[in-house]
């Protein structure tokens, strides 16, 4: 048998045939080439006969393998290296966090400390200036807060330092 005229051979349109991802249209077309077409017949009986062969021996081999028992092994095993890594590297691991916390809390502390902290009453930090006169003082205090505060205060005048200097 011949192929129909204007009817290529298509090796992609082959592989969705037999992979089962054509529409209704299309499959109806390809097995009507399947049946003039002697190469593409043989193309696909040889592609359908290679996953049956390949689908059998993967059947094959996993019924001989206890997936129970290797279960156990790769459980045994990761359990094992997980009880080794215990220790010095356990420790090791746990600076890793332990570490960046410390420095935070102590850049905070730092920062939080001057702002937080019951401050005592500022005191004078310098005596800019005194005068002193006869009846009264003036004294000028720079302080921290307020810059500057002037004291004024009333002496009693002192009665012998008057009488001597009479």
């Amino acid at each position: 048998m011949t192929q129909p005229p204007g009817n290529d051979c298509d090796g992609g349109l082959l592989d969705r045939y037999l992979d089962g991802d054509l529409d209704a249209a299309e499959k109806a077309r390809m097995a009507a080439h399947l049946e003039h077409c002697r190469t593409c017949r043989r193309q696909a009986d040889a592609m359908v006969a290679f996953s049956q062969d390949f689908h059998d021996r993967i059947e094959q081999a996993t019924d001989a393998v206890d997936f129970m028992a290797l279960e156990k092994q790769v459980l045994t095993k990761a359990l094992r290296q997980h009880r080794s890594r215990g220790g010095f590297s356990t420790f090791r691991a746990s600076l890793k966090y332990a570490i960046p916390a410390a420095v935070t809390a102590c850049i905070l502390i730092f920062f939080a400390y001057p702002t937080f902290v019951a401050k005592s009453s500022p005191a004078p930090s310098a005596i800019i200036n005194s005068f002193t006169g006869s009846v009264s003082s003036v004294m000028i205090f720079e302080t921290p807060e307020t810059r500057q505060t002037i004291l004024w205060y009333n002496e009693d005048p002192d009665v012998e330092s008057d009488q001597n200097a009479v």
